[in-house]
């Protein structure tokens, strides 16, 4: 059996228990000089590909300014690629992009371990410089699918559950909801099936005993530690008389898939925003400060990698 259904998007709660402090545009992020970097759409990537991010406040008609966008995996900022350089335009917005498979081998790291931001600074006209703002990022570029099986008499019935995708190292565990909570990301589990460790292929393979749940119609959902990542099962799960037995689900058929939820948006109900870390995580990597973006520092620009577009913008100031 497959597991099924996909979730809308990565739920709030799942990235803040990863680690991820979460944010819309709404939300983005603003130095206190007044330079934003808006969160991206999506703070799940593939690391072979790109990411584009946008902004405001860099600038203006009389007061031109650039914008530097880097990636890093430092919470102090020590170690960033080679930064991207755009104008914004008259009205300080700006968009740009950061070749991450280039910038992930310039930074140097394991995709895979956490964490990643981008950040962006301001330089203007007249030389000064914003404070650096950070969002954080998801380096991923697998794809999650799994299978499962229910087997045995009942009060004595198993859940095998196999599952690829995954991220080496992390735990995924598998978890019983409500059918009527099944449309929420973010839905407290009424029993939790079983958990493991994937192995370095991304790979899950774990046998558990059916847990003792009231009469009803359940999900079965397999998630990820690290973010949230997994999916949910095609098929509804029915609970009578403490017999576990399949039913269809939707236009699914009576089968056992396990369907890889959405990670390509962040919920419309987030209300804090991602900024650049100032003190490392802790130990747990629970929770991240929510600070300021000075917290990424040496900044893009204090550590010379716009050395050209600051020369460029006094050059211009004399043209």
């Amino acid at each position: 059996m497959r597991l099924g259904r996909p979730i809308t998007a990565i739920g709030a709660a799942a990235l803040v228990a990863a680690g991820v402090v979460v944010s819309t545009p709404a939300f983005a992020y603003t130095t206190d000089d007044g330079f934003t970097l808006d969160a991206p759409d999506s703070r799940v990537v593939d690391p072979n590909s790109s990411i584009t991010v946008t902004g405001s406040g860099c600038g203006n008609s009389e007061n031109p300014g650039k914008v530097a966008v880097a990636l890093t995996n430092d919470v102090n900022g020590s170690t960033y690629s080679t930064p991207v350089t755009v104008d914004p335009g008259t009205d300080g917005t700006w968009t740009a992009t950061v070749d991450l498979s280039t910038a992930v081998a310039e930074v140097g790291g394991d995709p895979n371990e956490d964490p990643w931001y981008v950040a962006a600074q301001c330089l203007s006209y007249n030389g000064d410089e914003s404070d650096t703002a950070g969002e954080r990022i998801i380096l991923d570029g697998t794809d999650f699918s799994g299978n499962y099986t229910i087997s045995g008499a009942a009060g004595s019935q198993t859940f095998e559950i196999t599952a690829s995708g995954l991220t080496p190292g992390e735990t995924a565990t598998a978890t019983l909801i409500r059918q009527a909570d099944a449309e929420s990301a973010d839905a407290t589990p009424v029993a939790t099936i079983g958990s493991g460790t994937v192995d370095a292929d991304g790979n899950f393979n774990g046998t558990f005993p059916a847990p003792s749940v009231p009469d009803g119609t359940y999900v079965m959902r397999l998630t990820g530690s690290r973010y949230g990542e997994g999916g949910d099962s095609t098929s509804l799960i029915t609970v009578t008389n403490g017999a576990y037995n399949l039913a269809a689900r939707d236009n699914n058929s009576d089968d056992t898939a396990i369907t890889q939820n959405d990670p390509t948006t962040t919920t419309a109900d987030n209300t804090s925003a991602t900024v650049a870390v100032a003190v490392p995580a802790k130990a747990s990597g629970k929770q991240l400060a929510k600070t300021g973006g000075e917290g990424l520092v040496p900044a893009i620009l204090a550590a010379g990698l716009l050395a050209s577009g600051a020369v460029l913008l006094r050059a211009r100031r004399h043209a």
